[in-house]
């Protein structure tokens, strides 16, 4: 060996003692064995080494650094693991990271070392899902590496190229979502064109595309007698040829803001009727088809009994006849969107949904939450009714009562949960005609003077009034909650219990019961148990058993303390 080189060997020798030195687990003892046999020399000679030998040695020492890089790599716990194994280990710390977008979660496990990097390139489940954003070359590689399994697709932003690498794939979509807004008539056309074609691995399918800009054009994408597997569909304003959706298997369907060209009531419940399996069930914005002579041939309601999700809002009166023949026995959830009192489609839809869960209501323990913009109705055993109100909430409030009073008279017992402080009048109203319920058992007012709305009253006025005005208000409330803040506020809670104290005194039946229990919460920068105190133990003597608490905290028994959620503990269902 020529001196240049045995220098230069020895110089590396050196550096490798030093690592060693530096961290003894590497594992550097095969690297300097090797080095060692090398004998040493002048290093004045790497003065006089030509550019190919300073090549040669600096490609051994980094050949070096990489065996032993190897070796210790290889030596820790992971990389003793089964190669399946550790396949397993990346997809599960791969679904826990956001796939909406355009990250490379795959290409960072596989440069960690070479094993890794051996082990992600030979596991076709790591690289199934693509983002649009990635582009064309990336979804090329996925094609590669994912060998023939399923592919998940978000496609938000792609292009003509890469649409047609896409649609030779269809045999392989699995989960794909579509949001083609941004030119729906091309890419209307391009769906069009696709035609049928067999996709066996599909579940899920979301399509976005605003199909208004293509009038009377039908999306024919599925084959009644394909072996497709779909479990999840959503349109977006997309018609389909509506008698093709024959999915044994699905289980959500949702279509949305359909405008034009949706499905009549009969359509809609042929759907159903071919998906039995289905649990989640969204019809919004729609206007559904008009009437057919089929509906009328429909004399038997559609089973659902897997359903556990409801939304319908539908316009102009067109979802009746479709609530009408549905059941749903089992369903956990009815959510009716952006409903007014000026429109007779979503006021109506909210009739026969009720209708449809009256029978529930009657059987089991009931509360009734009203806040500005939705309100619900909901047991521990029946659908929770909820309804977001757009426009007019009193309005919208009357109806729902009317329509649902029946069954809260027959419930075993209701709270009223107001979520927030009304105008006198409404409050008024709503407390006027509820009163007569013996079902309701509990009142929790927990609106406060700070909700933000102006022209609003503690509804403990109202209650206060119409108890002065009538016997028999509320005659089987045992529990109130309310938030006071004025001392005008106490002094009509003071009347409220006092009016129960009496007729329940005074009582030659059994009508009324006694008040068990009164609950009073407050803001954080008024006082209340310092300021008014000879009221607070007047409220407790009239309460039988005393059983007067403030922020939760039994009046009397010391203290009390500041209770940042009570009112968030209040509005729990229990």
């Amino acid at each position: 060996m020529d001196p240049t080189t045995a220098a230069l060997k020895d110089l590396i020798y050196a550096l490798c003692q030093r690592l060693e030195n530096r961290d003894p687990s590497l594992g550097w003892d095969g690297v300097l064995h090797n080095i060692q046999q090398t004998p040493t020399r002048d290093l004045s000679a790497l003065a006089l080494a030509p550019e190919s030998a300073l090549q040669e040695v600096q490609n051994e020492y980094n050949e070096a650094i990489i065996a032993a890089r190897e070796h210790h790599n290889a030596r820790l716990p992971v990389n003793a693991l089964p190669p399946e194994l550790l396949t397993n280990i990346f997809q599960l710390g791969l679904e826990d990271y956001d796939w909406d977008a355009p990250v490379n979660h795959q290409a960072v496990i596989s440069l960690v070392c070479r094993h890794w990097n051996r082990v992600a390139v030979n596991s076709p489940g790591l690289w199934t899902r693509w983002h649009g954003a990635e582009g064309l070359e990336r979804f090329k590689r996925v094609q590669a590496l994912s060998k023939s399994m399923g592919l998940v697709l978000y496609c938000d932003d792609i292009h003509e190229q890469t649409w047609i690498q896409l649609s030779a794939e269809v045999g392989r979509w699995q989960d794909v979502y579509f949001n083609l807004m941004d030119d729906p008539h091309n890419w209307a056309s391009s769906f069009v064109r696709l035609g049928k074609q067999s996709a066996p691995k599909l579940r899920k399918l979301d399509i976005f595309i605003d199909w208004s800009t293509t009038p009377n054009r039908t999306l024919d994408l599925f084959d009644p007698h394909d072996p497709c597997r779909l479990e999840d569909l959503t349109l977006y304003d997309v018609p389909v040829v509506w008698n093709a959706l024959n999915f044994e298997h699905l289980r959500r369907l949702r279509i949305i803001e359909l405008t034009s060209m949706a499905p009549s009531p009969a359509e809609l419940l042929q759907i159903l009727r071919r998906n039995p399996r289905l649990e989640n069930l969204c019809l919004s914005g729609m206007n559904l088809g008009p009437e057919t002579p089929e509906l009328s041939t429909i004399s038997q309601p559609v089973p659902m009994d897997s359903l556990s999700s409801l939304e319908v809002n539908c316009h102009n009166n067109s979802a009746d006849g479709l609530v009408r023949m549905m059941r749903f026995p089992h369903c956990k959830q009815i959510r009716i969107p952006k409903i007014t009192a000026s429109d007779p489609g979503s006021v109506s839809s909210l009739t026969h949904l009720m209708e449809a869960t009256r029978n529930s209501i009657a059987e089991n323990e009931t509360r009734l939450a009203v806040g500005y913009e939705d309100f619900d109705i909901c047991t521990a055993r029946s659908p929770e009714v909820q309804v977001c109100v757009e426009k007019q909430p009193d309005l919208v409030l009357n109806e729902f009562i009317n329509v649902s009073f029946t069954a809260l008279a027959a419930s075993p017992a209701v709270t009223l949960l107001l979520q927030n402080n009304f105008s006198y009048d409404w409050t008024m109203q709503l407390i006027s005609v509820l009163a007569r319920l013996r079902s309701i058992t509990a009142l929790k007012f927990l609106g406060t003077a700070h909700d933000g709305k102006a022209s609003t009253c503690n509804p403990l006025d109202c209650l206060a009034y119409v108890m002065r005005q009538a016997q028999y208000v509320f005659p089987r409330l045992g529990s109130l909650q309310c938030c006071v803040n004025t001392v005008s506020e106490l002094e009509s809670l003071r009347q409220v219990v006092l009016y129960r104290h009496q007729e329940f005194a005074d009582q030659e039946n059994t009508e009324i019961l006694p008040l068990e229990e009164v609950d009073v919460g407050h803001d954080k920068e008024w006082g209340l148990q310092d300021r008014c105190d000879a009221i607070l133990d007047e409220i407790q003597a009239l309460i039988p058993g005393g059983n007067l608490k403030i922020l939760s905290q039994r009046w009397g028994s010391g203290p009390i303390s500041w209770n940042a959620n009570w009112r968030k503990d209040s509005l729990t269902v229990r």
